[in-house]
């Protein structure tokens, strides 16, 4: 009976430290659709030397370990003079990875649109901002929010991976309930449930979108 009592407590605790670990959500998709919104417009429009650099860092980003990123971050970051809390640096990390696969979205959202658009736009009269925030922004969000929707279930599962770096309530509950059950296939599923409650609905989401493209 204790045990239960003990085992239900646990559980409700991993609760909160779930939901603690997706207030990175709002900050992370932020910094990443800004960011990637830039990185995109300033690739497809070729900008020499920036382009090339961006591209170059954004194919590391992709091609590297997430782990890799987060240690990279929490802990080469102090050799020269940056001391990030745990919580700035999920927000660095998640951004860095977000960012980069957000901006190859938006890319390819441009890359895919009618020519004809930006030519009935400078027909208007319209300048480079209004044609690109009043003509492009617009049918490059419809036309990719799928992606947008996939990118954003990654980050929630990332989260996991970060809390290793000082988000440790995750980690630390779910040892507890592997003690307490003396099964580390119960702790870990107890785990996976609640990433399935919040992924699944978005995937759902996601694949109802795709169908309406």
């Amino acid at each position: 009976m204790m045990q239960d009592i003990q085992l239900t407590q646990q559980i409700s605790r991993l609760g909160v430290a779930f939901l603690s670990n997706l207030a990175f959500l709002p900050f992370v998709l932020g910094i990443g659709i800004l960011l990637g919104i830039i990185i995109a417009f300033i690739r497809f429009h070729r900008i020499p030397v920036i382009s090339q650099l961006l591209a170059v860092m954004v194919e590391i980003v992709r091609g590297s370990p997430f782990l890799i990123i987060v240690y990279a971050v929490y802990f080469a970051l102090p050799y020269i003079g940056i001391e990030l809390g745990a919580f700035q640096t999920g927000i660095v990390v998640l951004s860095i990875t977000a960012t980069a696969y957000l901006s190859e979205v938006f890319r390819s959202g441009l890359m895919a649109m009618d020519r004809g658009q930006f030519e009935a736009a400078e027909a208007l009269g319209m300048n480079y901002f209004q044609k690109s925030f009043l003509i492009v922004l617009p049918q490059i969000v419809k036309t990719t929010m799928p992606s947008i929707v996939g990118q954003i279930v990654m980050t929630i599962k990332d989260t996991s991976i970060v809390s290793l770096v000082g988000m440790v309530e995750i980690v630390r509950t779910s040892r507890q309930i592997m003690q307490l059950t003396l099964s580390p296939f119960t702790a870990f599923s107890i785990v996976s449930v609640f990433f399935i409650l919040v992924c699944y609905p978005l995937i759902v989401v996601s694949k109802r979108l795709e169908g309406r493209q």
